[in-house]
C-alpha cells in the first residue's frame, strides 16, 4: 500500500510539474506566434515597395502639393512668394534656392498690404522659410513641409 501511494504521489508531482510548465509556456508560444505574424506583415509591406527613382519621387511630391494648393505662384519672371501681415516691417524669403540669403529674397508690400517677392528659380526641389522682423517661420500659405534635420520644419517648393 505504501508503495502504491509513493508511485501515485510521484505521478501527481510529475504531472503537476509538466502541467505547470505547459501553463507557463503557453503564453510565450502565443507571443512568439504574434511576433512572427507581425514580422510577416512587415515583410509583405516591404516586399511590395520598391525604391522610387528621383523623377518618380519628384512627381509624387509635386502631386501632393498640387492636390492641396498651387503655391507659390509660377510666373514668367520666376516664382512669386506672398505673405500677408499688417504689422511686419521687414519680410524676406530664404531657402536652398538662394543659399539661405534673405537679402536675395527681400519682399515688398503691395497696395493690398501683401508682401511679395518674385525670385527666378531653376527647376528642382527646394526648402525655404519666411522671415518677418527677424523671426523665421514656415510659409503659412504653402501646406507642403518637411523635416529640416535639426528638429524643425521647412516649407517645400517644387519647380518644374
Amino acid at each position: 500500500m505504501d508503495r502504491e501511494k509513493k508511485v501515485l504521489r510521484k505521478v501527481f508531482l510529475w504531472g503537476g510539474f509538466v502541467l505547470g510548465i505547459i501553463i507557463v509556456s503557453f503564453p510565450s508560444f502565443i507571443l512568439i506566434e504574434r511576433i512572427r505574424g507581425f514580422n510577416e506583415i512587415k515583410l509583405k509591406k516591404t516586399e511590395k515597395k520598391r525604391p522610387l527613382s528621383e523623377a518618380e519621387a519628384v512627381k509624387k511630391e509635386k502631386s501632393k502639393v498640387e492636390k492641396k494648393i498651387s503655391y507659390p505662384i509660377k510666373t514668367d519672371k520666376g516664382v512669386k512668394f506672398q505673405y500677408k501681415s499688417s504689422t511686419a516691417k521687414k519680410v524676406s524669403v530664404a531657402g536652398t534656392f538662394n543659399n539661405w540669403d534673405g537679402k536675395k529674397g527681400k519682399m515688398s508690400k503691395n497696395a493690398q498690404g501683401i508682401w511679395e517677392a518674385v525670385i527666378p528659380i531653376k527647376p528642382g526641389k527646394y526648402t525655404y522659410k519666411l522671415k518677418a522682423d527677424g523671426v523665421w517661420f514656415l510659409d503659412p500659405i504653402n501646406p507642403a513641409s518637411a523635416n529640416d534635420g535639426k528638429g524643425g520644419r521647412v516649407s517645400v517648393l517644387i519647380v518644374e
